[in-house]
């Protein structure tokens, strides 16, 4: 596989489970370099922070894009979506600090309410749109289909399934004569 094109290209298709598990291992490089820098060597992590930061986004710009790609959207949906993770993680921030200690006419408390239900609901198809559905069936206009690899290909070497009526005359046995 070509990493440098899985992990920086905008172009092609990926599949869920190689999408979950670049999401995976970015949250967990980030928890890890978190904790053992931000505590351990604070002076080093202000210098640190930006270049994997932005690192990061771009990985996670560029995989996103390339599920999208698989679902048969447009690459620029990614914006939208950052767009909705960058004022849900806003809200979320100003929400908890109203709620510890600013006093809140009913109607703003409400909006607030009102604002954290769109904004929930939205991550959600976000969540359902790139992790759970499936991609396009065969090649669409980004490219091949990802689950589908090249004859003879050292990834994938399982034989096609068979399809249903083949699976049954294999267990029936020969026809009988008449």
């Amino acid at each position: 596989m070509d990493y440098a094109w899985f992990l920086f290209s905008f172009k092609g298709r990926i599949n869920r489970a190689r999408f979950l598990v670049v999401q995976l291992a970015l949250l967990t490089f980030w928890l890890i370099l978190w904790l053992k820098f931000r505590f351990h060597f604070p002076s080093q992590w202000e210098a640190l922070h930006w270049v994997v930061a932005i690192t990061m986004i771009w990985i996670n710009a560029a995989t996103t894009i390339k599920r999208l790609h698989d679902r048969n959207r447009s690459g620029l949906w990614a914006v939208a979506i950052f767009i909705v993770n960058r004022l849900s993680y806003v809200y979320y921030g100003l929400f908890f600090g109203l709620y510890f200690g600013v006093d809140i006419s009913t109607a703003e408390e409400l909006l607030l309410v009102m604002l954290a239900v769109a904004l929930s609901l939205l991550q959600t198809w976000v969540i359902i749109e790139l992790f759970f559905l499936m991609g396009t069936d065969g090649p669409n206009r980004f490219g091949p289909d990802p689950t589908r690899t090249a004859p003879n290909s050292p990834i994938d070497s399982r034989p096609e399934p068979a399809s249903v009526p083949d699976f049954l005359v294999c267990r029936v046995g020969p026809l009988p004569r008449s």
